[in-house]
């Protein structure tokens, strides 16, 4: 398992990892314009992790400033680990890269989240430190 920032040439195998992760088929078009702009910003990171060369896991983080803490945080938007890979460490793998990074500049914080019916993710987000502080409300707009 190798775990590296996302690539243009990664487009493909991504679109079907999220594909799979969504159940359903996504525009092409509009996730590769999304891809693109995730991957200039600034403020994301966004890694990969590749077995035999394919791609099996992605991790999305965002670094956000955050006033009730006066400090910079590393936020993990997005993480996922294709279902017939978990257990091999690779979601480990990509935690480790991406905190390693988050540190690097600096963040005071690291933040993820979950569905509540998620229980192995919380379990991983636990054995890694991290504690159940806050509840997350999401809403769809039509």
């Amino acid at each position: 398992m190798f775990v590296r920032s996302a690539r243009e040439e990664d487009l493909p195998g991504l679109y079907a990892l999220c594909c799979e992760q969504a159940a359903r088929s996504l525009p092409q078009d509009v996730f590769a314009a999304v891809f693109r702009a995730a991957a200039k910003d600034a403020h994301r990171r966004l890694v990969v992790a590749l077995e035999d060369e394919e791609i099996v896991g992605y991790a999305d983080m965002q670094l956000e400033l955050l006033l009730s803490r006066c400090a910079l945080a590393a936020v993990f938007k997005e993480f996922y680990v294709r279902e017939s890979m978990r257990g091999r460490g690779i979601g480990t793998g990509m935690l480790i890269s991406l905190s390693g990074q988050a540190k690097s500049i600096g963040c005071g914080e690291l933040e993820a989240s979950c569905q509540r019916v998620n229980l192995k993710s919380q379990e991983f987000l636990e054995r890694h430190g991290f504690v159940r502080s806050q509840h997350k409300f999401s809403k769809t707009v039509k």
